[in-house]
């Protein structure tokens, strides 16, 4: 039905325009309906090369999703420590550097804002935390200035450290994009256990519910980190039942990551390569024609700073120092 199309008018309407009164029909204000033509506005819009969307800036992963768009809410399985998290601040922080205007704001009630930001400078600058810190204790003043330039960059992300309900989530949203001027491109939750009544099956299912509704309504890409469920096996991923209480049922995306070095039967080559791998495993895509991986994709994973990006021969350690 277009805009243009003609509203019924009621009997008494009718009646009233017999009389010779000239009556209008009211508009309509209805609670849950809307015209189908919208949502078709805004995928002709999104298809065309919507700007809006997030890429994480592995080629072959990018390709496959064809990003993440507004609304979507890409679930992050894993172990712990397995670099769920090094995946999206990785992505974050390559946005970051290519796109001058790109801001994001990570809701990470699981670490504390001094350490993730530290985090990010390593990452944006390929940086060795452990050797920046030596050096700032030692009153280097080369890396203090470093630190000091990185602010303005730094500034484009907004960290909350605590957990939120989503009401809170959308206040805080309003306001980066108040003191920026801009809207946010993308958000990163880290990580669902960690948010309020995630606790349980039907907790974590309610609480998944409540992110995929939240990016619907602020209309921008999320990225939910989500901690796997026990049963899950170490170096390998198990697909979409990957996360805890399989309550993945709401994202559009699910992307398992895991580290192959955690496999037992590894032959020496094999152990070098996967020290510094980590693996993406697509097992989700909502989005036509659905392309997922099969066999998961390695990456690598930088020792000195976490960087996660495409892997080459040349990455490949000549020895095993990174296996311990």
């Amino acid at each position: 039905m277009s805009e243009d199309a003609p509203v019924a008018f009621s009997e008494a309407d009718i009646d009233a325009r017999l009389g010779g009164v000239d009556v209008q029909p009211a508009e309509h204000n209805y609670r849950y309906f809307q015209p189908s033509h919208k949502a078709v506005d805004k995928w002709m819009e999104y298809a065309a090369g919507s700007h809006d969307r997030f890429f994480l800036g592995l080629a072959d992963i990018d390709t496959k999703m064809r990003g993440v768009w507004p609304s979507d809410v890409l679930v992050v399985t894993g172990r712990a420590h397995s670099g769920k998290s090094a995946v999206l601040l990785s992505a974050i922080a390559t946005n970051l550097n290519n796109d001058p205007d790109f801001r994001a704001v990570i809701f990470t009630p699981d670490e504390p804002e001094t350490l993730v930001i530290s985090k990010l400078y390593a990452l944006l600058y390929m940086q060795n935390l452990a050797d920046v810190e030596e050096a700032l204790q030692a009153g280097d003043m080369i890396h203090r200035q470093h630190i000091e330039d990185a602010k303005e960059v730094l500034d484009r992300v907004k960290i909350f450290p605590s957990a939120m309900r989503f009401d809170e989530m959308s206040i805080a949203l309003a306001e980066c994009e108040d003191f920026w001027q801009i809207r946010p491109r993308f958000v990163m939750i880290d990580f669902l256990e960690q948010l309020p009544s995630a606790v349980g099956y039907e907790g974590v299912s309610s609480v998944l519910k409540g992110v995929k509704e939240w990016a619907e309504t602020e209309n921008l890409p999320v990225g939910l980190v989500h901690q796997s469920g026990k049963s899950s096996t170490r170096g390998t991923s198990r697909g979409m039942d990957d996360g805890k209480f399989n309550a993945d049922e709401y994202a559009i995306l699910q992307l398992n990551v895991f580290r192959k070095r955690d496999l037992a039967k590894l032959d020496e080559h094999q152990r070098r390569i996967h020290s510094v791998s980590v693996s993406l495993d697509l097992c989700k895509n909502k989005r036509p024609p659905c392309h997922t991986t099969n066999p998961p994709i390695d990456y690598f994973m930088d020792p000195h700073c976490g960087l996660v990006r495409e892997y080459y021969e040349s990455d490949i350690p000549v020895d095993e120092r990174w296996l311990t």
